[in-house]
């Protein structure tokens, strides 16, 4: 299987796309029902995702450095936003670099509603990415 193959494959782009909706309606749910924390499995369960995509940005740096380029420069845009929401998601861990910053007024932080809408963004971005990789504008 070539790396070309490896970026393109189905598995990885819709397994992010799809696991991020999952967790989106999970951490929304989690705030209706009024928490203002989320599950430890909720968090290995973004762990998950972040390895998908992970191995996904990575085949795509491989295949960038290896003189590949996208088909549509916009490609690239959405694959680094990708990469900063997912580098964000990753932030938010209960005592990761992210929250430290948000630890100065804790009350203040809805963290179903913040990671809800991150995942729903890290899902569009994802979906966006593939559309430019294919070539679509």
């Amino acid at each position: 299987m070539s790396l070309n193959q490896i970026h393109g494959a189905a598995v990885l782009v819709w397994t992010p796309v799809v696991g991020n909706l999952v967790l989106a309606v999970w951490a929304w749910g989690s705030g209706l029902r009024g928490r203002r924390t989320l599950s430890p499995v909720f968090w290995a369960a973004v762990l998950l995702v972040l390895a998908v995509v992970a191995v996904q940005a990575a085949a795509g740096v491989l295949l960038f450095l290896g003189g590949t380029p996208p088909r549509r420069g916009l490609h690239l845009l959405y694959a680094v936003l990708v990469v900063v929401a997912g580098g964000a998601q990753y932030g938010l861990r209960p005592g990761a670099f992210l929250r430290r910053f948000l630890s100065a007024a804790p009350e203040a932080f809805h963290e179903p509603r913040v990671l809800a809408l991150l995942c729903l963004t890290q899902a569009a971005l994802i979906m966006r990415a593939w559309m430019t990789g294919l070539g679509s504008p």
